[in-house]
């Protein structure tokens, strides 16, 4: 069969490149479907407009989060399952993470759909920005399957040696979601609503232009054969949903932190920021996936080296990518901030601010990322989430609830990059206790 005798010979280095480039390359098309919608919220409806995305963000994250979760947690199993030769067992593990996605996400929707008041003044929206946050929300979860859909997708067809489809749907999205955001928005006036409309509708696009590659297999009839899988699924994909919820809890804590300190123009800056922030995270992401089946698929056949010298590629590919990011926002940052700002200078000026101290967390967030992801990879949960809770709520927590008070809005943005430092500690010390694990378990196995 062509995609287990591909991981099995091809060479390590151009095998990764083939999974990462293209998944690269789909998330950084993500990350500018995510701009556009904000600049065509920006210039259309306002600082308002953006703000309302980066309130309702941290819940709309943590319902993608569960996605993710269930996606991750599927494919893992299913690598595992095609390193082990059973090829059966691993398309029934595809169909079985396809229905776990649509129930689950469903679900959640609607108990936020029948609390949404609450939901909302929970995130922090004041009586200004308020009914723009619930015109963003309704449609988002209304569609939160679609939201999360290319997920399951783009994850599914690189385990099927299909990585290069992963940039067709990312094409799609992007190239609908902008018609659709100029028809919506800038056409028919219909603001945040058709923001969020536009955004669904390319992602179901991007879905649907994939699925046909993916190959299912009905489970047996009673899921009872399963309960192992599914647990495991949960188990291993616990740590990236933990990754993002993270994220999305640390994102609250800036929002309520700038209405506190700034006030809504802060959180409009902030959200600008995030956009740009999200060109490198996405690109982190879309290589931390390439990663995974690779890994994965070599821990099930055996072979300890390829796993190493996948992990060794993933950081220096990283570390360049944090770099040239780095440097770019400083040289491009201003021209980007421009597009989303109107023309209104006073939150140009913040905007650039918050840049200059936050991108100094680009160096080294890529670390963090590549670790939660290589530590799924191995079955190892549990520290992926150390390092996941450590990145975005603890070491976020401590230095955002002191630096505000002692130097001001300065100390906001610096927490990110603290938060990065302190955590790389961390992640060093479980990848390097994981793969010594490894390497001894391993190389018992094979005496």
């Amino acid at each position: 069969m062509t995609t287990k005798n591909a991981l099995e010979t091809e060479n390590i280095s151009k095998l990764f490149f083939k999974f990462a480039i293209p998944s690269i390359f789909g998330m950084l098309i993500v990350s500018l479907e995510v701009m556009i919608d904000g600049m065509f919220l920006g210039r259309n409806v306002g600082s308002l407009g953006l703000a309302a995305v980066n309130l309702s963000m941290p819940l709309i994250n943590f319902i993608m989060s569960v996605g993710l979760m269930i996606c991750v947690g599927g494919g893992v199993i299913t690598s595992i399952y095609f390193g082990k030769k059973k090829i059966a067992r691993a398309r029934e593990v595809t169909s079985i993470t396809l229905m776990l996605l649509i129930g689950v996400l469903e679900f959640l929707s609607l108990i936020v759909l029948f609390n949404l008041d609450f939901f909302i003044k929970f995130l922090g929206a004041n009586k200004e920005v308020y009914p723009y946050v619930q015109a963003y929300m309704i449609p988002m979860m209304i569609g939160a399957f679609f939201y999360t859909s290319p997920i399951f997708t783009e994850t599914f067809v690189k385990i099927e040696e299909k990585p290069n489809l992963v940039f067709l749907s990312g094409s799609v999205c992007l190239i609908s979601n902008a018609i659709l955001d100029y028809l919506f928005i800038a056409k028919f006036g219909w603001g945040m609503a058709g923001g969020a409309s536009a955004t669904l509708l390319a992602c179901m696009f991007g879905f649907l232009a994939l699925l046909p590659n993916l190959r299912f297999k009905l489970p047996q009839k009673s899921l009872r054969l399963y309960t192992k899988d599914i647990k495991n699924i949960f188990f291993n994909g616990s740590s990236e949903m933990l990754s993002v919820v993270s994220s999305t809890f640390a994102m609250y804590l800036f929002n309520l932190t700038i209405m506190n300190k700034i006030g809504v123009l802060g959180v409009s800056a902030l959200t600008i920021v995030f956009y740009i922030n999200q060109m490198l995270n996405i690109s982190l992401y879309g290589l931390s996936q390439a990663l995974q089946p690779l890994v994965a698929y070599n821990l099930g056949a055996k072979h300890l080296d390829k796993i190493k010298k996948v992990l060794k590629i993933s950081l220096i590919t990283g570390g360049t990518l944090g770099g040239v990011a780095y440097i770019g926002s400083h040289i491009w940052g201003e021209f980007i901030i421009k597009i989303f700002s109107k023309g209104n200078q006073e939150l140009i000026d913040l905007a650039k601010t918050a840049l200059f101290y936050i991108s100094f967390s680009y160096l080294i967030s890529f670390l963090n990322i590549i670790s939660t992801s290589f530590l799924t990879s191995i079955e190892k949960p549990l520290e992926s989430v150390v390092v996941s809770l450590g990145r975005s709520i603890v070491f976020i927590a401590i230095p955002l609830f002191i630096l505000p008070d002692l130097i001001g809005a300065k100390g906001i943005w610096l927490s990110i990059p603290i938060a990065e430092a302190m955590c790389l500690v961390v992640s060093y010390y479980l990848m390097k206790k994981a793969i010594i694990k490894i390497t001894k378990r391993l190389s018992k196995n094979l005496k």
